[in-house]
């Protein structure tokens, strides 16, 4: 592994963090732990309380994973001058970072309107996309390729609509905390409060309903996507094979961690990794559009194959 791969896989999962201590400013309240940006309660050192440390946190947080986010869109800028697609991505990490950090802000100021937290958490999953995506190139080298088949355009198509439906449920769930119908049903898998979904129950109760039921056309799109896998063929087709199954393994366990919400009475831990993991589910998702579109280049593949030889950095000829 090159330094610049070990910087954008760094990256990656340093976002991630980042995504789940976010999770746990809201699953504790402490949004407003500092109510003013970007000093918390006027000063640099937040005071002793529990909400504005862990507030202070998730804002310390950000921005070591800004310099992170800053250095590796350098880093791609410097060593793919030539390759246009990386330049736009790294350029678009920077761009979204700004929106993001804006965002934060606006989220204090305005005193955690739930369309400002979902807007924040979909820009935070859109840097974490386009991370994701510079990382699989970091690996496949300028000299990667289209995988040009009928098979592979229709598991690519497939995966990016999977991709996309997770990402509607991911703000749907924000939309969730956000409109503050996280306890509006108290039962799992039905609804005390709300037994006939869209029926019984007030506008809290429909839109938790909402958000279960869009649960369940993910796993079904998930599900379809891990099935096609194991019958790929091509290049890297075992690789993906095996990514599609973990896909569904973790949407399976996402669905439990969902239901031990509601047994464990809304614990701030459960909810908090409630986010984290469906912030992985996307990352894993866009990665396997991703690396099912593409193949390495010719060096990459040597490379890996003979660790010997040197990792020719001449783009490989279609």
């Amino acid at each position: 592994m090159t330094r610049y791969q070990a910087l954008a896989v760094t990256t990656v999962g340093a976002t991630l963090v980042l995504i789940a201590i976010g999770a746990v400013v809201r699953t504790t309240g402490s949004g407003l732990g500092c109510p003013d940006w970007p000093l918390c309660h006027g000063q640099l050192i937040p005071p002793a309380e529990r909400t504005a440390i862990i507030e202070f946190t998730h804002r310390t947080a950000a921005a070591i994973v800004g310099l992170l986010i800053v250095a590796t869109a350098a880093v791609a800028l410097l060593r793919h001058r030539g390759d246009t697609t990386v330049r736009n991505l790294a350029v678009a990490a920077v761009v979204l970072l700004a929106v993001q950090a804006w965002l934060g802000k606006e989220t204090v100021e305005r005193e955690l309107p739930p369309e400002i937290v979902t807007a924040h958490l979909g820009t935070a999953l859109t840097l974490l996309a386009v991370l994701s995506v510079l990382t699989v190139f970091a690996f496949f080298g300028e000299g990667r390729r289209r995988v040009e088949s009928r098979e592979r355009a229709s598991f690519v198509r497939l995966a990016a609509i999977t991709a996309a439906i997770l990402l509607v449920i991911l703000l749907g769930g924000s939309y969730v905390v956000g409109s503050n119908s996280t306890t509006a049903c108290t039962t799992w898998p039905g609804c005390l409060q709300a037994p006939i979904p869209f029926v019984d129950g007030v506008l809290e109760q429909h839109i938790h309903w909402a958000h279960r039921l869009s649960t369940l056309v993910g796993f079904g799109a998930v599900g379809l996507l891990a099935l096609t896998g194991t019958t790929l063929r091509g290049p890297h087709a075992e690789r993906l094979g095996m990514a599609s199954m973990t896909l569904l393994a973790l949407y399976g366990l996402q669905m439990l961690v969902g239901a031990a919400n509601i047994w464990t009475t809304f614990s701030d831990v459960v909810r908090a990794s409630h986010l984290a993991l469906g912030a992985a589910i996307w990352a894993l998702a866009v990665l396997i559009v991703v690396a099912a579109a593409y193949q390495p280049g010719e060096a990459t593949q040597e490379a890996e194959a003979s660790p010997s030889m040197g990792g020719g950095r001449e783009p490989a000829r279609a």
